[in-house]
């Protein structure tokens, strides 16, 4: 490789990699000046021209700082990113395009960016054409076009030469620049009286509308400071602290780049006073008036000052190319550039159509900023997954859907057409006036970012753009003290609404009894089969809204917002949760209803658990009616251990008032107990039976092995398989078929599935009786510490025995492997699911901080045994 490429390669590969911090080289000053030097360039003098076309001077003097500044503030949030991970926003945009959709957006970004650097050059040969004028040297035909490809001739050649040159081409420009702008500035208000620039206003011609013009300069604000971000992307990672690479930023952009723009306007201002014609060209500004020898100085300066630009704009665009297609010389990559700038030469309408250039550059722009500040703050949280972003092998979150993200390229898509409905920038047409006022680039901003976080919300959205969540999870423990909002009284009757729609189908029938006249505060407890006692409780309980009781993996799959909307008090289960008695108090204080589940999990067979006694000492605490809610039907629709939906199913529901509050405040907490524990019981196969209710489905066996995981025939545990509508035993080859009424057959024998689920219990209580119970083995486990991920925890080891369980795990919150104790007394049960969200059999164990999610890694791993042995020592 010849020095120059190998020089670019460091380049790519610094401006790629991460910025340790003990590398950085800016504080605020060094970042300020570099930040400004960029800025500053004679594209700035049009920018000032093409303002004092719109509004006064006033206007423009305030537009372009505050307008500037407004804008800078927001868009330049995202460069906190760049200098707390040492990487570009062009690394942090893979988690919103995804690997490949990054490049895509970076050319598109060059095609749209790029024809500022064509600027450059048409005011290099407008200087040339013009001080040639002063002296009576009129150019041949075509010679405009010869000086302005000069530029991109000259400019090219220095960022073809490299890095060296690019160094001391930057080295002399910034103080060039910087000096004829000062220039300008005394010659401009030395020229004219100052009232005439302070009071100037534009003639408007036609139709056209202060108030548009407003918004135009505005907008025009608005897109000068967020299209030179393309280029800058490279110098916060540089800054030795966030303040610095923020501040440097917007004040660089914000108060220089808008002086020269005030100075472009100035200098235009000055021209028409005393020329009648405006100009955008300090060289002709200072030869008309002051001295030829002024403008004859100045143009060397801004003739280099172009060409250096040119340059420099080459080289960052290079690199930036190159670090899209590695593969492509450096070389290659910016002679293309230059023949993008050349073909805009040649085309010859740049400064024509400058505002159009302006405000499509900021349609592009405006979408990808919201994209950027909604992605950082609001949807990653601040914090990104490197290994992905740099593509390290076996990290692959940001490849999405084979390279690209859907998501983030459908906002980015409707935030730029969104952005046209309202304002044709070729045309100049407004189309939607309301919306136009906040200008295009501000109503792209909005919509875009307010379109990416609703669409977040939504659970398989957010998992699909949280793929990383494993990677860089929010450890916050969930706020369980947040006391729970009532239903939302809008989204309430499009959820009744909801839940009919689905139980419609099944026939859903709810038989209330003893219920006349009874209203809220009250306490509804509910038996638990499947997600389908969920649409079925509110109907049950219409008109009245209530609270609900949920466990955190609802709020996860679902969302928060969402689920607090509905009502729900977010729990872990199997713990002694203080917090979640003070907010059912709450509840009830209120006068509202409190819908409570106290199996805490669905029914692994179709029958009810035993009642905690806790139960009963809360309906005694709460002293208000207790309603019971017998649900039959829900489990058989779709059961834990399969829950594919079967045919024929017929919903009921039986409200009850099982307790008056008269009756909570006399009776005993024994007799309490005694009474729901009767209203709540159910057995979902006899309720099959005797309603005849056919279940002809060809896979309704399916999946029974979970629960019924020892043969009754040789004892053997951990043997049963299933297919269709059979069971068989693949050790002694035992075979029962479900029939259509849910009973198992063996020739002549008839079983019920309750009944050698029980006999299973019995089996490993005698275990334990003998003391031949105990598991220990190896497992992976996932944690849940709020509404927001799960924390991969890695593989683990499980032990149940007599003291209880113990679990060996990877503490994600103190980077260090540790053990949990739960002992018998403190498990009451487990929750058991059988296929998790497709990963399998699993169990969890609560923290109040954490829910562990337990998945086997080895064989004699069942849930539902390691459930009969919990709910059996509990008791001993």
């Amino acid at each position: 490789m010849s020095n120059v490429d190998k020089q670019v390669e460091k380049e790519v590969f610094f401006g790629t990699w991460p910025v340790l911090k003990k590398e950085r080289k800016y504080g605020f000053i060094d970042a300020l000046l570099v930040l400004s030097g960029y800025c500053i360039a004679t594209w700035s003098y049009t920018q000032g021209s093409y303002l004092a076309t719109l509004v006064g001077f006033k206007q423009l003097l305030i537009g372009a700082f505050l307008a500037a500044l407004f804008m800078l503030l927001v868009y330049q949030l995202p460069v906190i990113l760049s200098v707390r991970y040492g990487i570009d926003i062009w690394m942090w945009l893979r988690s919103v395009f995804g690997t490949k959709g990054v490049n895509i957006i970076t050319i598109a970004i060059i095609i749209v960016n790029f024809p500022w650097y064509a600027v450059c050059c048409e005011l290099f040969a407008d200087s040339m054409e013009n001080l040639l004028g002063l002296f009576g040297i009129a150019l041949f035909p075509g010679g405009h076009l010869i000086l302005s490809l000069s530029c991109v001739i000259l400019g090219t050649l220095i960022a073809y030469k490299g890095i060296g040159s690019i160094t001391w081409t930057t080295r002399i420009l910034v103080p060039l620049l910087l000096l004829v702008g000062v220039v300008v500035v005394i010659v401009g208000f030395t020229s004219v009286p100052i009232d005439v620039i302070w009071n100037y206003k534009p003639e408007l011609t036609g139709d056209t509308s202060s108030t548009v013009n407003y918004v135009l300069s505005i907008e025009a604000n608005f897109a000068f400071v967020i299209t030179l971000v393309g280029g800058m992307a490279e110098v916060p990672r540089l800054c030795k602290s966030e303040k610095s690479g923020f501040y440097a930023g917007v004040f660089g952009q914000g108060l220089a780049g808008s002086f020269f723009v005030v100075v472009g306007a100035v200098m235009a201002i000055a021209m028409q006073h005393v020329t009648g014609t405006m100009s955008d060209d300090p060289t002709l500004m200072m030869a008309t008036l002051s001295a030829p020898i002024l403008g004859l100085s100045s143009l060397l300066l801004v003739a280099f000052a172009n060409v250096g630009t040119q340059a420099v704009g080459s080289y960052i665009y290079g690199v930036m190319l190159k670090s899209t297609f590695k593969k492509v010389s450096y070389r290659v990559l910016v002679l293309i550039l230059g023949a993008y700038v050349a073909i805009l030469c040649v085309w010859g309408k740049i400064i024509e159509y400058f505002g159009s250039f302006l405000t499509i550059g900021a349609l592009v722009y405006a979408p990808l900023a919201a994209l950027l500040c909604v992605d950082f703050f609001l949807v990653r949280k601040q914090k990104i997954d490197l290994k992905s972003a740099f593509e390290v092998e076996g990290h692959d979150h940001y490849r999405y859907t084979k390279g690209f993200n859907i998501v983030g390229a459908i906002c980015f898509i409707l935030g730029f057409l969104f952005s046209l409905l309202i304002y044709d920038p070729i045309k100049g047409v407004i189309h939607v006036k309301p919306l136009f006022m906040l200008t295009p680039t501000g109503a792209s901003f909005l919509f875009t970012g307010v379109l990416y976080f609703i669409l977040s919300r939504f659970p398989d959205i957010r998992r699909y753009i949280r793929r990383d969540a494993y990677s860089v999870p929010d450890p916050t423990p969930f706020d369980r003290e947040k006391v729970p909002p009532r239903q939302n009284f809008f989204l309430y009757p499009i959820m009744l609404l909801l839940c009919k729609i689905i139980t419609m189908r099944n026939h859903l029938k709810i038989d209330k009894h003893n219920m006349e006249g009874v209203k809220p505060p009250f306490l509804v407890l509910g038996t638990h089969n499947s997600f389908t006692d969920f649409y079925v409780s509110p109907l049950c309980l219409a008109p009245y809204r209530a609270n609900y009781i949920s466990e955190l993996e609802g709020f996860e799959m679902y969302g928060e917002w969402i689920y607090r909307q509905v009502g729900c008090l977010g729990t872990r289960k199997f713990i002694n949760d203080q917090a979640l008695i003070k907010n059912i108090r709450k509840v009830i204080d209120r006068g509202d209803i409190m819908v409570i589940y106290p199996s805490a999990r669905y029914a692994n067979v179709g029958t009810d658990s035993e009642l905690p006694m806790s139960v009963a000492k809360l309906a005694r605490m709460l002293k208000v009616p207790v309603v019971t809610l017998n649900m039959q039907g829900n489990y058989l629709l779709s059961p834990i251990w399969n829950l594919k939906e079967r045919k024929s199913v017929k919903l009921h529901a039986d409200v009850d008032l099982a307790l008056t509050a008269e009756q909570v405040r006399t009776l005993s907490t024994e007799q309490i107990h005694k009474i729901l524990e009767e209203k709540l019981k159910f057995d979902e196969y006899k309720y099959q039976r005797d309603n005849n209710m056919v279940i002809a489905d060809d896979f309704r066996a399916e999946g029974l092995q979970k629960p019924l995981y020892q043969c009754r025939c040789c004892g053997k545990e951990f043997s049963m398989t299933t297919k269709g509508s059979k069971i068989k035993c693949s050790s002694c080859g035992a075979e029962y078929e479900m029939d259509e009424l849910g009973t198992l057959h063996k020739g002549d024998e008839s079983l019920y599935i309750p009944d050698w689920y029980e006999w299973e219990r019995q089996n490993v209580h005698k275990q334990i009786d003998e003391g031949k119970y105990r598991f220990d083995g190896k497992v992976h486990i996932e944690a849940l510490p709020n509404a927001v991920n799960f924390v991969d925890c890695g593989e683990g080891r499980l032990i149940h025995d007599k003291d209880g369980f113990t679990l060996e795990y990877y503490d994600y919150r103190n980077d260090k492997r540790d053990t949990l104790h739960f002992a018998p007394k403190s498990t009451i049960s487990i929750h058991t699911e059988y296929d998790y969200r497709g990963k399998g059999e699993c169990i969890t164990l609560s923290t109040y901080d954490d829910t562990f999610f337990i998945y086997p890694r080895c064989e004699g791993f069942s849930a539902t045994k390691l459930q009969f042995a919990t709910e059996y020592m509990a008791k001993l």
